[in-house]
């Protein structure tokens, strides 16, 4: 008997990542006649070592546009997924994982309205 549904290839999101980038960079660098890199630093993976480390991790990117300037409130930036999270709409990421790690949407809103002083100290280096 012969199947007409293959067997799904693993995706390497790393390499997926890269040749988006690339890719980008080239258009980029074509359409205004420059050479080079666009961005600063390649991407990093971290390993995610416990569960506090995850929620401030969470946080980190959620903040991200506040941090840089981009928006004084994280709900106003709307490439968030943190909005997504907080609607009704359906998203790519697990919406319910992403809240038990909160233990329930309030204590989700709660853990981003801490003060930003306290995320200081998180180590990106982990």
């Amino acid at each position: 008997m012969y199947s007409t549904v293959e067997k799904a290839k693993r995706i390497d999101c790393s390499l997926q990542f890269s040749h988006f980038f690339n890719a980008y960079t080239q258009a980029i660098n074509k359409r205004h006649k420059r050479t080079g890199s666009l961005f600063e630093k390649p991407f990093k993976r971290k390993l995610i070592t416990s569960q506090d480390y995850l929620n401030k991790m969470i946080y980190y990117i959620h903040n991200n546009p506040v941090k840089h300037g981009f928006k004084e409130r994280m709900i106003d930036y709307p490439w968030s997924s943190y909005n997504g999270i907080l609607k009704s709409n359906p998203l790519f990421i697990k919406k319910n994982c992403m809240l038990d790690n909160f233990d329930g949407i309030n204590n989700f809103i709660k853990y981003h309205q801490q003060d930003v002083s306290i995320f200081k100290t998180l180590d990106l280096k982990h």
